[in-house]
C-alpha cells in the first residue's frame, strides 16, 4: 500500500516500511523490515480532519529516528510509522487485522 511518500508491505512473517528521500537528483528510498516476533505494540490513529493517518510499530531494538529529509509530500516521522489518508483507512484496518493474527500465531 502506497501513502504520503512511503509504502508498507506484509509478507505473512515481516513488514517492510519504506520512505521516499530527498537525496541526489532521483531521490532514494530508505527501507527498514522487521519480523511480526519483535512487534511490541501496534497503534493505529486514523484519520481526522486535516490529519493523516498514523499506524505506528513498537519494535523491539528498533531506531526511533525520524525521517529529516522525506521527499515532497513525505511525512517527518520514524521508520516504524506508516502514515495514510482517510481513503486507506479500511486497508489499513485490514492490514492490521493481518499482522495481530500473524503475532498471535508465532
Amino acid at each position: 500500500m502506497h501513502a504520503r511518500r512511503r509504502s508498507i508491505r506484509f509478507s505473512g512473517t515481516e513488514v517492510t516500511i519504506s520512505a521516499a528521500l530527498k537525496d541526489g537528483f532521483f531521490g532514494a528510498d530508505r527501507k527498514h523490515t522487521f519480523d511480526v516476533k519483535k512487534i511490541k505494540k501496534i497503534s493505529n490513529s486514523e484519520p481526522g480532519f486535516s490529519r493523516p493517518g498514523k499506524l505506528t510499530f513498537s519494535v523491539e531494538g528498533a531506531s526511533d529516528e525520524v525521517v529529516k529529509n522525506p521527499a515532497s509530500g513525505g511525512d517527518q516521522v520514524d521508520m516504524n510509522t506508516f502514515c495514510y489518508g482517510s481513503l486507506d483507512t479500511g486497508r489499513v484496518r485490514k492490514l492490521v487485522a493481518e499482522i495481530e493474527k500473524a503475532r498471535k500465531a508465532t
